[in-house]
C-alpha cells in the first residue's frame, strides 16, 4: 500500500486500509507541512514530499500487487509496476483523477461513474462502527457543521454558505462549528460552540449532536458524512450527487444554481443561498428524528462497514491478483 499519515481524508482512509489488511509492504509519504503521525505505521518506509526511485524500487520488490488511494504519486510507479506484471489498484476520487490506467479503478461513489474507463468496480470506502458506534438520535436539538482541517478547494465544505446562513435561522437550538485549525470567519452567535482542536484519533474528534449540516458543493467521497452517518447523526445535504440517490428529500438542501471548476477533472459545483440552508434547519429543528437515524444514517453506513465490505475487497482483490498473465 501508499499510505499517509497526517489527520486528512487521504491519512485516515488509508491507515484504515493498512489496519484492516496489514500489507506486506508499507510506503507512507509524508509531506513537511503535515501534522504527521508516523507512530502508526511501525513496518513501514516513510518518504518525504515525493516518491523517489529508491521507493519504487523497495516497494516493488517481492510483491504482487500495489493499492494506492486518489493517485500513485509518481506515475513511473504504475508503469514499473505493470513492465514487472505487479498488478495495480487505485481508489480515486474523481476531482483528482489524473487520467491513470491501473489493472483497476475502485469508485468509492458512483459520482461520474460514467466517465471512468474500464475495468472499474463501485465499493464504498469502509466505516469503523467499532470506532463511530450508533447512537439513536432523538430530537433535533444540536445542530454541527464541521468545516474539516481547511476550507478546502473553492470551499468545498460551504463553510462560507453556513456562516452566512445562521442569521437566517429562526430556531433556539444549538450549533456547534468544529475546526480541525483555526477559523478564518467567526459569527457572534449566542446559539454558537466553536470547536477548533485536531484530535490525534480522528473518532475522537466528534462532539455530541444530533444534525450534521453539510452544505458541501462538490464530491464524490465524503469521510465527514460517513462517519457522522456512523454515529446516528442526521445529514442535511446538498441536492446534488452522489448523496442525492440515497438521501430522502427531506433532508435536501436547495440549490441555486451550478457553476463549473477544474480540479484534475471538471466538476459541477453547487452554488447555495443561505436563506436555503435556514429554512432547511428550521424545517427540522425540533423535531422526532429517531427513523432518520436508524433508518437512513445507522442502515446506510451498516452497509458500507468493514464488516460488510472487507471480504468484498479482499474478492476484488484476489480477482486482480488472479488475472496476472
Amino acid at each position: 500500500m501508499i499510505c499517509r499519515d497526517e489527520n486528512r481524508g487521504l491519512g485516515i482512509q488509508s491507515l484504515e486500509f493498512y489496519q484492516h489488511f496489514k500489507p506486506h509492504k508499507t510506503l507512507v509519504l509524508e509531506f513537511a507541512n503535515e501534522r504527521n503521525h508516523p507512530e502508526r505505521y511501525r513496518d513501514a518506509r516513510f518518504t518525504l514530499n515525493s516518491i523517489k526511485q529508491p521507493d519504487i524500487d523497495w516497494l516493488l520488490d517481492g510483491v504482487d500487487m500495489i493499492l494506492g488511494f486518489e493517485t500513485f504519486y509518481n506515475n513511473d510507479l504504475m508503469w514499473q509496476a505493470k513492465k514487472r506484471n505487479i498488478k495495480t489498484v487505485l481508489q480515486v476520487n474523481w476531482e483528482w483523477w489524473e487520467g491513470q490506467r491501473p489493472d483497476l479503478i475502485i469508485a468509492p461513489s458512483l459520482w461520474h461513474w460514467s466517465n471512468l474507463p474500464e475495468p472499474k468496480e463501485y465499493l464504498p470506502v469502509p466505516v469503523n462502527r467499532e470506532k463511530l458506534p450508533f447512537k439513536l438520535r432523538e430530537k433535533a436539538k444540536t445542530f454541527l457543521f464541521n468545516a474539516g482541517n481547511s476550507l478546502g478547494g473553492y470551499d468545498r465544505n460551504g463553510t462560507d454558505v453556513f456562516m452566512d446562513a445562521i442569521k437566517f435561522i429562526k430556531s433556539n437550538i444549538k450549533i456547534i462549528i468544529k475546526s480541525q485549525i483555526p477559523l478564518q470567519k467567526k459569527v457572534d452567535d449566542k446559539r454558537i460552540e466553536y470547536i477548533e482542536k485536531d484530535e490525534r484519533d480522528y473518532w475522537k474528534g466528534w462532539p455530541e449532536a444530533d444534525i450534521l449540516v453539510y452544505p458541501r458543493r462538490y464530491g464524490g467521497l465524503s469521510l465527514i458524512l460517513n462517519e457522522a452517518m456512523s454515529l446516528g447523526m442526521v445529514p442535511l445535504m446538498t441536492n446534488m450527487a452522489p448523496q442525492d440517490a440515497f438521501l430522502p428529500e427531506e433532508l435536501l438542501i436547495k440549490i441555486e444554481s451550478s457553476s463549473y471548476k477544474r480540479v484534475k477533472q471538471i466538476v459541477e459545483v453547487a452554488e447555495i443561498k443561505p436563506e436555503e440552508v435556514a429554512k432547511k434547519i428550521d424545517e427540522i429543528a425540533g423535531k422526532d428524528i429517531r427513523g432518520f437515524s436508524n433508518l437512513v444514517s445507522n442502515r446506510i453506513t451498516k452497509s458500507w462497514s468493514w464488516d460488510r465490505l472487507k471480504d468484498k475487497y479482499l474478492k476484488i482483490f484476489k480477482k486482480v491478483e488472479n488475472n496476472k498473465k
